[in-house]
């Protein structure tokens, strides 16, 4: 997926979850070393991922993205909650998101 394209999504959804145009946008990109995981705590947040890799695998509560899995019949792109990521290759590799972080009305 392309930046614009994760930008149009974020938009929508945004706009689906009540938020409207109160949100912010961060462009995160995370180096995983060789067979390394990572986790990420994405409470309230979207990670819609950017670009592709086989040798990537992401999971969370909205689903699994990994393009050598062929028993999933929807990669998925845009996650939440919390995010697992892992670097299937010895090599190291790159994962890019874009965050969308909605803003939260301050109290009275």
């Amino acid at each position: 997926m392309r930046e614009g394209t994760a930008i149009e999504i974020a938009k929508f959804k945004m706009k689906e979850l009540g938020v409207g145009k109160k949100y912010i946008l961060r462009y995160r990109h995370f180096v995983l070393d060789g067979l390394e995981k990572k986790q990420i705590r994405a409470e309230n947040h979207l990670f819609i991922l950017i670009g592709e890799n086989a040798e990537i695998k992401i999971e969370s509560k909205a689903g699994i993205f990994h393009l050598d899995e062929m028993t999933i019949n929807e990669q998925q792109h845009v996650h939440r909650g919390l995010i697992k990521l892992e670097n299937l290759s010895k090599r190291t590799l790159s994962v890019r998101f874009i965050q969308v972080i909605p803003k939260l009305e301050k109290e009275a």
